[in-house]
């Protein structure tokens, strides 16, 4: 994950469930991690940004809240555009939608705001893959 073999725009859509969590287990204060921590999530994300082909989706399904995960995201060196949905009965998680190629200006801070109906999925539904079968990405 942090050194990833493929060629650059290798991919229409990348999908990780749980890996930037694993690296932040570590992390220590989630206000300040880490920059170990830190400099490992940039270079997944780098790798990811490289094998998405232009106008691919990096869909990223976390623990991780938007006020801690925004900041890395919405480095310079990414040209996405950020939305999330949350979902989930008890714990939380949040399901973030990565268009390549589609950087939402500074102007409109608002990323949460969306036309599209949210996704609403239980712990239940999530052990069983088929989520990712109704989550049209090409309308995403």
């Amino acid at each position: 994950m942090l050194d990833l073999p493929f060629g650059k725009e290798s991919f229409d859509v990348v999908i990780e469930k749980g890996t930037m969590d694993v690296v932040f287990v570590d992390s220590g204060d989630p206000w300040n991690p880490r920059p170990e921590a830190v400099k490992k999530v940039m270079a997944m994300l780098q790798g990811v940004h490289r094998v998405l082909k232009p106008d691919g989706v990096f869909i990223s399904i976390s623990f991780g809240q938007p006020h801690f995960r925004r900041p890395l995201f919405e480095a310079p060196e990414f040209s996405w555009s950020i939305e999330w949905k949350t979902f989930g009965d008890g714990f939380h998680y949040f399901f973030y939608i990565l268009k390549k190629g589609r950087r939402m200006s500074d102007s409109n801070p608002s990323m949460e705001k969306s036309d599209r109906p949210s996704i609403s999925l239980y712990q239940e539904e999530l052990e069983d893959e088929d989520y990712l079968f109704r989550t049209n990405v090409e309308e995403l």
